[in-house]
């Protein structure tokens, strides 16, 4: 950070590369724990805020490779225990969130059907004109769940209309709508199939207690949001919060900066400013100047659905990386691969690396390696992303293919 006087109409001024380091230590990617047991897990949840679920699996599903990228190797059996057994984490939405946070979310649920959009409209007279159906999965829930998706009947009078996949599929149409308003939530897995029950009978009697909604929520989910990306614009955190704190975010933060909790400050390049209107924790503007003095990083490869990276402008503003996900492009019309992971070294993202994992064979083999511009594979470089890939591929139960591919 470079130090400057900061009058009313000036700003602290953080450089690109200090901000790169504050987002990538906010993600916990600059070093590893010296123990990736269940405490550690859990602890990556919460300060990386949710792990986002998405089936494709040619190395592993998402939500593990983004704790992998974080932890090392770890134990997959300890993240299903601290979900469905002990209930420090809960899945909902294709996320999972730790069970302390209930609170942020609590609002979206109970407003999830009367929203201003008109898919939500949609929705709202459909469950109302299929009283019958909705009554028949809570009911069958009570007596009988956690129950999978085919053990419910199709008791409704009007059929859920779409273009896509979910046309006609009104008992897991109803399902997904009474998971938004937290009815129901999912509660396990088999074979593949989400498990569903009451929400009363997943989470633990505390994380329901209402009364535990105490203090300012805007105002500390917006302030959570800003701690786990490390530096943010405005836009950035908006992205983050849940839906209902969108509406009134320009006030939360001029808000939290009158009470000293966040600073705008100017995030400058070497071509000059970075557009937007940039924040960052008074108590990390406080240490930003520590993180370049203390910073070691370390090489390791994300998931495209990392946190680090899921906005795509915010990557490209930091990093310079445009990422691009090609899985359902024609692999004809592939530039970067199928499954692509991005490369980061320190603070730096340097590389895309295109894996498949093969099951039958437990190998991991590379397909393609990718360098950005004025990036060369050195012998440190090239050593240490063997050395991340070799312990990926001990994570998955297999060996890694050798020697890796020529850059492209």
């Amino acid at each position: 950070m470079e130090s400057r006087s900061v009058s009313a109409r000036e700003r602290p001024v953080i450089t690109l590369r200090t901000a790169r380091r504050l987002a990538v230590r906010a993600q916990g990617l600059d070093r590893v724990p010296k123990r990736a047991d269940a405490s550690a897990i859990h602890r990556t949840v919460q300060r990386i805020r949710w792990l986002q679920l998405d089936p494709t699996s040619a190395v592993a599903p998402s939500h593990l490779l983004v704790l992998w990228s974080r932890l090392g190797r770890y134990d997959v059996a300890t993240l299903e225990r601290a979900i469905w057994k002990e209930h420090r984490l809960f899945e909902h939405r294709a996320f999972i969130y730790p069970t302390a946070d209930l609170p942020l979310y609590r609002h979206g649920m109970r407003t999830y059907l009367h929203r201003p959009t008109p898919w939500t409209a949609r929705a709202r007279t459909w469950v109302a004109a299929n009283p019958a159906l909705r009554r028949h999965v809570i009911d069958r829930l009570r007596r009988d769940g956690p129950l999978p998706t085919s053990a419910f009947e199709d008791r409704s009078v009007i059929g859920w209309h779409s273009s896509g996949w979910t046309h006609e599929r009104n008992p897991s149409q109803m399902l997904e709508i009474l998971s938004g308003t937290g009815r129901v939530l999912v509660a396990g897995r088999a074979k593949g199939q989400r498990l569903w029950d009451l929400a009363e009978r997943v989470l633990p009697a505390t994380a329901l207690d209402t009364r535990a909604e105490t203090g300012p929520l805007a105002a500390n989910a917006a302030a959570e949001a800003l701690r786990a990306l490390g530096i943010a614009t405005r836009d950035q955190i908006r992205d983050v919060v849940t839906y209902w704190m969108r509406r009134d975010l320009d006030a939360t933060l001029a808000a939290l900066v009158q009470a000293g909790r966040i600073s705008e400050v100017e995030v400058r390049g070497e071509d000059g400013p970075l557009p937007g209107q940039w924040f960052i924790r008074v108590a990390d503007l406080r240490t930003a100047r520590a993180v370049d003095r203390r910073w070691r990083g370390r090489t390791t490869l994300l998931s495209p659905f990392d946190n680090l990276i899921r906005d795509r402008v915010r990557t490209q503003a930091l990093f310079g990386m445009r990422v691009v996900l090609e899985i359902y492009t024609p692999e004809a019309k592939r530039r970067w691969g199928y499954f692509v992971m991005p490369v980061l070294r320190g603070d730096a993202l340097v590389g895309r690396v295109d894996p498949r994992f093969d099951r039958a064979r437990g190998v991991l083999e590379v397909r393609a390696l990718h360098l950005e511009p004025g990036v060369r594979l050195d012998p440190a470089f090239r050593r240490d992303l063997t050395a991340a890939l070799r312990d990926l591929a001990r994570f998955l139960g297999g060996t890694l293919r050798t020697p890796l591919p020529a850059p492209r």
